[in-house]
This record gives structure tokens, sequence and C-alpha cells, in this order.
């Protein structure tokens, strides 16, 4: 089959989505099925289009043999609800003229958030014939709304409609954790709904018991966060954190990536000396990192919204067995505990994250051990290998073997 996938975020950028639709787009190439991604000029975390795509309107290329059309996009970022809206329709509106560019597709993949490119799906649909699959990994508008992001209630009621529109009208929707499924499934008339999950490739990011990379001091005990320094993180608490074990020479904090809170995150650390900023690494380097790391950090904000959330960077520090400090509740916090693989901790206290972070400063030979069951667990169960060809199955689409000569 021939799957176009819709998103407006696709590597060379940094990030969660980035990584998993590549990831998502090869495997389905080497399972013998046709790939092509409509994706809008990389400007993601700082809002700028990057060097050598400004003033461009269509750009075709390919990123790890993936072909991928670029489109036009107003790039911001930011708390300006305004100026964020603008971003978002200018490539709900170009991606359209993207989606007619390439080989029919048989199915429309879309990535939401944002929200709106369901509109542009929906569209396509009609244009090429072609049904479309509406992927949510973060609820839309409930996220933006518990973190305050979006208060004007006609956007809020806008928005609401919309999401209904989306999933009706979609031939499945998938939901990358049981949360978010159970939380779509109560909608009304909703189309089927699908668990696809954050997956990992495990062939790229396993340990690497020699790495030194820049920035990390060897002989430290580093616990290291990894991502986009956006408000939903709440990345305080790690700032706090640091403050409690200022004393404990043998401790650092690494925190790798950028995003729109990074400068105020600076600057509630500024004269610590045990946490250091690091730029963005590309996706190749970070398995040197992870393995570095006495273990890695993942917050996110105290809302009721996260206890269905399941962070995706979780997979690529346990895929190099380096264990998890996860600073939040509900399901990552069952996953992690249950399988021994890290510590959860209660969001937005750093009291207790600096006591698992101690916990482990202390017993390397615990971080081992939690490290080597996290391996355990996401090449059973979470390798992209077997969660597409899970999918592919219950989405009944065909499910071809690897082509030959191909891992």
């Amino acid at each position: 089959m021939r799957f176009l996938i819709l998103t407006q975020y696709f590597p060379p950028e940094v990030g969660a989505p980035q990584v998993r639709l590549l990831a998502m787009a090869k495997e389905l190439l080497r399972r013998g099925h046709d790939v092509d991604v409509v994706t809008a000029m990389p400007n993601y975390p700082r809002g700028e289009v990057f060097e050598g795509y400004r003033g461009k309107w269509l750009v075709r290329e390919e990123v790890d043999g993936v072909p991928v059309t670029r489109t036009w996009i107003h790039a911001a970022t930011g708390t300006n609800v305004l100026n964020r809206l603008l971003s978002y329709w200018s490539f709900t509106l170009s991606a359209v003229w993207g989606c007619v560019r390439v080989p029919k597709p048989d199915l429309v993949f879309v990535e939401s958030p944002p929200l709106f490119l369901g509109m542009t799906a929906c569209v396509v649909s009609r244009l090429r014939g072609a049904p479309y699959i509406f992927n949510v990994s973060d609820l839309w508008p409930e996220s933006a709304v518990q973190l305050g992001i979006v208060t004007n209630h006609t956007l809020i009621s806008f928005a609401g409609a919309l999401e209904r529109f989306c999933y009706r009208h979609a031939r499945t929707v998938c939901a990358v954790t049981e949360g978010i499924r159970d939380a779509i499934a109560k909608v009304p008339k909703s189309a089927p709904v699908v668990l696809l999950p954050n997956g990992v490739d495990v062939q790229t990011f396993r340990r690497l018991p020699d790495a030194s990379p820049e920035g990390i001091d060897p002989g430290k005990a580093t616990f290291m966060f990894a991502g986009t320094h956006g408000y939903a993180q709440g990345l305080d608490v790690i700032v706090e954190a640091a403050r409690r074990l200022v004393t404990r020479s043998d401790i650092a904090f690494a925190l790798i990536g950028d995003g729109p809170d990074k400068e105020r995150v600076k600057g509630l650390a500024h004269l610590l000396p045990n946490i250091r900023f690091l730029d963005p690494v590309p996706v190749s380097s970070m398995p040197a990192y992870f393995s570095a790391c006495r273990a890695s950090i993942v917050p996110l904000r105290k809302l009721d919204l996260f206890k269905g959330a399941r962070p995706s960077k979780i997979l690529p520090s346990l895929a190099c067995e380096t264990p998890v400090i996860y600073a939040g509740e509900g399901e990552t916090a069952g996953l992690i505990d249950d399988k021994g693989c890290g510590i959860s901790v209660p969001p937005e206290c750093p009291e207790k994250l600096a006591d698992a972070v101690v916990k482990l400063a202390d017993d390397a030979g615990l971080a081992r051990k939690m490290g080597a069951r996290g391996r355990e667990l996401v090449s059973a169960e979470y390798s992209w290998e077997g969660i597409i060809g899970r999918w592919l199955g219950e989405m009944n689409i065909p499910v071809p073997s690897p082509r030959r000569g191909e891992v």
C-alpha cells in the first residue's frame, strides 16, 4: 500500500513526534509499503525556519531514504496564541498543495497536534479518494486548556467541535497511550480507536560502554533531561533538586535540548555549579549521551491530563540500559514501577526527585540492574518492528515480511 504521512513536525527537527514518525515511515518502507511524507519547512522549536529552507514555498528531498515534500509555514513559537494559530493555519493551507503533488495514496496518516491538520486530511481525503487515519499523540484542546495556553471560550468551543469532526470522519483514530484511547472512545460517533504506542529503534539505541560525549563529566554520576524545554515539562523541579544537592560534588545534571522555556529555566539555575545546559544534538548522538549518564529524568507538571501520558523519551533511555526517574503519575509511573526499570516520584516535588537521584548516585549496581530490565522491556514490547507489525494487523492492512537483506 502507499501511505501519505501528513505532519507539521519532521526531521531534521529534533523532538518526539519527529523521531517517532521517521521511525514509523522507515519501518513501513522496510515492510514493502510505499511512503510519502508531507511536512512543513523545519522550524521547531525556535520558531525560525532553518537555513537552507528560508524563503522557499516547496522543497522535495529524502530523509533517511524517506521521500519528503515540504511546504511553506509562518514559523512561530512561544505563548502568543494568535501567532501560534497563524503558524498552524499557514501549514494547514499550504499542506494541501503538497499533498496533491505526491503520488496518489491508499491511506492518509495525519498526526495531531496540531488539530487543524485534521481539516487538511479531510480535504485531501476527498481530493485523492483515500481515507485518513487520525493519529492523536496529545489531546487537544484539553491539553492547551489545562496548561493555560488557550483561555478564549470561543476558540475552545471551535476546537472541541473540530476534534469531534475529525474523530467521526476518520477511517480509524489511533492513540499513543491507553489514557488517550479511553478518552477518545467516549466521544459519540467516533471512528474505531486503535492503540499505536510510541516505540524505539532498538538497533540504533543501545548501550555504548565507552561513551564519553561532550559536556558529560565521566567522573560524576550525571542525571540527564533530553528534549523540548517547554512549559508542560515543568523543568523547575530539576533545578530545585539540583539546588538541594549542590554540596554533592559527585553528582551533576545536564539538560539537553531547546524550547520556549529554556531561557527562563536557565535563569532559575543561575550560579548553580552542578547543572549544565547543552545545545540540541543529533538523534544519532543520543545513545552516547544516554549511555554516559547514570539515569535520565523525565518530568511532567502535576495535571490530571498527564496521568494518561507516556512520554516517548523514556524508551530511548531504557533501550540504552539507562534507568528513568519519572517525575509524574499515572500510566507511565505504573509502568516504571511495575517493570522495575527506574524510579517514579510525585510531579513537581524536588525533595523526592533529589532523593531518587541520591539513591541511584550511591548505588551504581542498582542503576545497572534497572537499566538491564528496561532494555528487556523495550526489546520485547516497544521495538518499532513489533509495534508496526501489530498495528498493521489490527488495521487489517497487509503485513508483508521485511525485505530480504534489510534489518
